[in-house]
């Protein structure tokens, strides 16, 4: 009983306490709004002075001298040599500016305007409001009024245009939708609206611990937008403002899902969604700071799409961007957990293995090359086969990423001169003898022929000698001597041999690559 008598004093004095501050509050907030209204009207009114002037004086500075309407059936309008007619770019760029609309009038006729419809047309040649147009024309001086603009209401300034002659040729219209003054008028009132709400209604605790709540979510969209706006394109959302259920909650999702489009549109190349040159380049140097920190290795890999050119000319450009999005499918799945790959240009990619020696690159690339070879591409019921050529290269910490792409480039050239279709390691290229870059293992081929044809020239030099004095030689001798170089030569022929066959192998491994 007492606890009932309580509640109902409790609410009296809550009306009583509320009522008069409701008053009061409802007083001061229409009052100032009245008295803010006013101010910005006169703000809006000077804004929209200003901005028809500059519009003006931008005209006049560029293009000098006085508009003109040009033409019987089609008509243009010059502004001394310059056609204005569909030019909009100045006008855009200021309304964009200033938030105002802009309008060029030549008589009450619309030229040029900032305006557009829903279905992105713009109102051109439709006519200025007649009462308006007859006052300026009687009396050209700057005007303001108050009106509706298809269904919006606006507030408005028309500054007459004229020639160097004193001519009335056209007007500059402004203008401000009044929703975005009275929006101004509230954003200012609010403050005041809201104290008296908060003198009325001293919230609860509930109340209380909830806009704590809100407050923090929103503080943390703010944050996750500045860290975005700062171009960390890999920043996080806090979990608990993504897991509510109400407005905020969504908006933290819909301004994720904003990250992430613009993550794709920054990082990513369109077509296969690799990362992008720009990306490409900057994870590079991530991975090769992190590896001279750690000493943890890197390997970098370049390739292309071997005779890709003539996919192009024999199925169309639409079946090499089919091929170009399958490689990049068949990089990614490679790639995962491995390191990342990049579209380097047209059909060149770049790769760079994290946490792994170039033995190990080497054994996924050839992996890779398999499948590639093994593939069919499907496109308009014909069947397109690829092969590809990749340079790759062991990663230096404390060298220059343009450093690093030239090496393994040269690699990548050099396999494409020799065959397509394989791998080349750059350490594996040397300079021989004529200047020619080749691989290590065919120099060393190369060395070894020549020094055994030089021995068994040699020794049948030597043999014809011993063999031109063998009258002067007794017969154990000569056995002997014979003995001697028959062994020699077996071991040379059988040297020859193991080189030839050294060289058969190799060959037969480049021609299978």
């Amino acid at each position: 009983m007492i606890d009932s008598r309580l509640g109902k004093l409790q609410r009296k004095i809550l009306v009583a306490t509320m009522f008069p501050v409701m008053i009061m509050g409802c007083m001061i907030v229409f009052f100032s709004m009245k008295r803010y209204e006013s101010l910005v009207s006169e703000e809006v009114d000077n804004s929209l002075l200003t901005t028809a002037k500059a519009v003006q004086m931008m005209y006049d500075d560029l293009y000098p001298g006085d508009y003109v309407l040009v033409g019987d059936t089609f008509v243009s309008l010059y502004k001394g040599e310059k056609e204005l007619t569909g030019d909009h770019a100045l006008i855009d760029s200021m309304g964009s500016e200033t938030g105002a609309t802009i309008t060029l009038f030549y008589k009450d006729a619309r030229i040029l305007t900032t305006m557009v419809s829903e279905n992105g047309a713009r109102p051109i040649g439709t006519k200025l409001n007649d009462r308006i147009y007859k006052k300026m024309e009687s009396n050209p001086a700057v005007s303001y009024y108050s009106g509706s603009i298809g269904d919006e209401e606006y507030y408005e300034c028309y500054m007459p245009l004229i020639n160097s002659d004193g001519t009335f040729i056209g007007i500059i219209g402004t203008g401000m939708p009044a929703a975005t003054v009275k929006a101004k008028v509230r954003h200012a009132t609010w403050p005041i609206f809201t104290g008296a709400l908060l003198l009325m209604l001293v919230a609860s605790l509930i109340s209380i611990r909830y806009t704590t709540g809100m407050v923090k979510s929103i503080g943390d969209i703010g944050k996750f937008l500045s860290v975005v706006t700062s171009g960390k394109l890999d920043a996080k959302m806090n979990d608990t403002t993504l897991k509510r259920d109400d407005e905020i909650g969504d908006t933290a999702k819909a301004v994720v899902k904003m990250r992430d489009v613009l993550r794709i549109m920054v990082e990513k190349d369109p077509l296969t969604m690799l990362f992008n040159r720009r990306c490409g380049s900057g994870r590079f140097k991530k991975v090769r700071d992190s590896a001279r920190r750690s000493g943890i290795p890197f390997c970098v890999a370049l390739g292309d799409i071997d005779f890709f050119k003539n996919v192009n000319d024999t199925y169309g450009h639409d079946a090499g961007d089919e091929v170009l999005k399958f490689v990049a499918l068949e990089l990614r799945r490679m790639m995962m957990g491995k390191g990342f790959a990049a579209r380097w240009g047209g059909e060149e990619f770049l790769l760079v293995f994290d946490d792994s020696n170039i033995d190990e690159t080497r054994k996924e690339m050839e992996a890779f090359l398999d499948r590639i070879r093994a593939s069919v591409i499907h496109y308009a019921s014909k069947e397109i086969r690829i092969t590809m050529t990749f340079g790759i290269l062991a990663g230096d910490p404390e060298e220059d990423m343009k450093e690093s792409v030239k090496k393994v480039d040269k690699a990548l050239y050099y396999g494409k001169e020799n065959g397509r279709n394989r791998i080349i390691k750059y350490s594996d290229l040397t300079i021989n003898e004529s200047g020619k870059q080749v691989l290590v293992s065919e120099e060393k081929s190369d060395r070894m022929n020549e020094d055994s044809m030089d021995e068994f020239t040699s020794l049948l030099e030597g043999f014809s000698h011993d063999r031109s004095s063998d009258a002067k030689s007794d017969a154990k001798s000569d056995a002997k001597s014979d003995a001697k170089v028959e062994e020699q030569m077996e071991d040379l022929i059988m040297k020859l041999s193991e080189n030839v066959m050294h060289d058969m192998n190799w060959k037969e491994g480049k021609n299978k690559e």
